[in-house]
């Protein structure tokens, strides 16, 4: 089996946790039921990756690192 992982600053994660409370609160003053994305854009070659979080507002959430692992062997970086 492999995992995608994407690392993220402190910042962006809190910013992902806020957006994700905010939505949450939005949803039940409006008695709505929702979900959110979250997008790995990727250019190729792989010069510019970065993430973006749409829920309640359309965020960009900065330049990430990321990468493929397989649980059982080393990691396959991008």
């Amino acid at each position: 089996m492999r995992t995608l992982e994407i690392k993220l600053s402190e910042e962006q994660y809190q910013h992902i946790q806020e957006e994700i409370q905010y939505g949450g609160r939005k949803n039940l003053e409006e008695e709505t039921m929702g979900g959110y994305e979250i997008t790995l854009h990727v250019g190729v070659p792989n010069i510019y990756t970065y993430l973006e979080m749409n829920y309640i507002n359309k965020i960009d959430l900065g330049e990430v690192e990321w990468s493929f692992k397989n649980l059982n062997k080393q990691s396959s970086d991008n």
